[in-house]
C-alpha cells in the first residue's frame, strides 16, 4: 500500500475511535447542574453538564423524536438527566443529550392513572419507562401533587388578572 492510502485509514480509525471515545467522556465527567424530587417523593432526577472537548457546533442537535437533523447549529445549553429512585438510589435510566434551552415543558412525573408503568419526560425527552414508583399508592400521590399545582396555578392567574 502507498502512503496516502495507510494515511486515510489511519485516519478514519482514529476518528471512528475517538468519536466513541467521547461518548463515554461526555458522560462519564459530566457536571452536576441540579438536582430535584419527584411530587411524590419517589424519583430523583439530576441534570448535567455534558463535557464536551469539541465546540457544540460539531455536535447535532437532536431532535423530539431522537434524531440528529440540525448538524452545525449552536447549543445554548447542552444537558442530560438522569433518574434515580430516591429511596435505594438505583439507576433509573437517562435522557440523550439535549439542548435545555430550546425545550418544550419542563419535567412530566408520569400519568398518574396508568398503574404499573411510568413514563417520565425531562423537556420532551423521554426517560426509559420504569416500573418503579408505578404503583396505585405512589401515583396517589402524585396525582395529589398534581391537582394542588393546578389549584395553584389557577389561583396565581385569577390573582394576575385582578391586578390588570
Amino acid at each position: 500500500m502507498d502512503t496516502k492510502t495507510i494515511l486515510a485509514i489511519m485516519f478514519v480509525t482514529s476518528s471512528v475511535g475517538l468519536c466513541q471515545a467521547s461518548e463515554w467522556w461526555e458522560r462519564e465527567f459530566a457536571t452536576l447542574q441540579v438536582s430535584g424530587t419527584s411530587p411524590d417523593g419517589c424519583i430523583r432526577l439530576d441534570n448535567f453538564r455534558p463535557f464536551w472537548v469539541l465546540p457544540s457546533v460539531f455536535h447535532p442537535i437532536p431532535g423530539i423524536d431522537g434524531t440528529y437533523d440540525r448538524p452545525g447549529m449552536i447549543w445554548d445549553a447542552p444537558t442530560f438527566a438522569r433518574a434515580y429512585e430516591a429511596s435505594t438510589g438505583e439507576f433509573l435510566g437517562e435522557t440523550i443529550t439535549y439542548d435545555g434551552a430550546a425545550t418544550v415543558g419542563g419535567v412530566y412525573w408520569g400519568d398518574p392513572s396508568k398503574v404499573g408503568q411510568r413514563k417520565i419526560h425531562v423537556g420532551g425527552y423521554p426517560l426509559p419507562p420504569t416500573d418503579r414508583c408505578a404503583d396505585a399508592a405512589t401515583l396517589a400521590k402524585l396525582y395529589a401533587a398534581r391537582d394542588a399545582k393546578n389549584v395553584e396555578d389557577k389561583a396565581l392567574g385569577a390573582s394576575w388578572r385582578r391586578g390588570q
